[in-house]
């Protein structure tokens, strides 16, 4: 495949092949690429460079290598993550898991033991609660994965003052969560506000989402706050860009 006049990264030209074969189903039933060999005789490349186009395309969840067994098109479905649906107090207000809007009958788990302890809020965490430097909040921390493949890490703060004596204290907070622990103790939230970004994983996110370097991510941060505008939870998520479709429906 001749290169473009000015091409400078003919991994990338690749990759855009592949993925257009990709989604005209050219590789059939079996879903498996061929070898990188073949694939460097078809495109006039280095086996270098045609793993940096794969590497590409496995960053953005469209293949999967299987050691032994070569490259093959991804069969994950992506985490369709509708905000709207989940954070809607029908939802957790009922002791149900927003997990179960984002993913019908598949498996969702915490990958070891939700973190919980109380600590002395950082600065930019007590801004975030409009509260003192040094407050103390309680902090929740855990990593999920999805059918045994780990999609995102979640770290929430909750003013001890709102917290203290509820199960938000303990690493199983109950069903429905932290919001319907709040709702219990009178500080249920009703309103919500996100803010999301992409950028390159962290080394350290790298390694914590098990993820390729330079994969993408989705950093969200949610707001969740009471009648009388009183921020009483923020929860800091860090997603595998890959994993996810995020949806948001609008009332017209």
């Amino acid at each position: 495949m001749p290169r473009k006049s000015g091409e400078t990264h003919k991994y990338r030209e690749i990759a855009d092949d592949l993925r257009g074969r990709i989604e005209a189903e050219e590789f059939g039933e079996k879903r498996k690429l061929p070898a990188e060999r073949k694939l460097a005789e078809h495109y006039s490349a280095s086996q270098m460079t045609i793993r940096q186009a794969l590497g590409v395309l496995r960053d953005e969840g469209v293949v999967e290598s299987r050691v032994g067994s070569g490259w093959f098109v991804a069969e994950w479905r992506p985490i369709v993550r509708n905000a709207l649906k989940r954070l809607s107090a029908t939802q957790w207000g009922e002791g149900r898991s927003m997990w179960e809007v984002d993913i019908d009958d598949r498996r969702m788990e915490v990958v070891g033991q939700t973190q919980v302890e109380l600590i002395d809020a950082p600065e930019d965490v007590a801004r975030a609660l409009d509260m003192e430097v040094g407050a103390r909040v309680w902090k929740r921390d855990r990593r999920y994965a999805v059918d045994g493949e780990i999609v995102m890490r979640a770290t929430s703060y909750i003013p001890d003052d709102l917290a203290h004596h509820t199960k938000i204290t303990e690493s199983d907070s109950g069903p429905g969560g932290t919001y319907a622990r709040l709702r219990e103790a009178g500080h249920g939230p009703v309103n919500f506000r996100e803010q999301l970004r992409c950028r390159l994983a962290s080394p350290g996110e790298v390694d914590d989402l098990q993820l390729a370097a330079g994969a993408p991510v989705v950093e969200q941060h949610r707001s969740a706050m009471r009648a009388d505008g009183r921020v009483v939870e923020v929860n800091r998520m860090v997603l595998d860009a890959s994993r996810f479709l995020l949806v948001y429906d609008f009332p017209a």
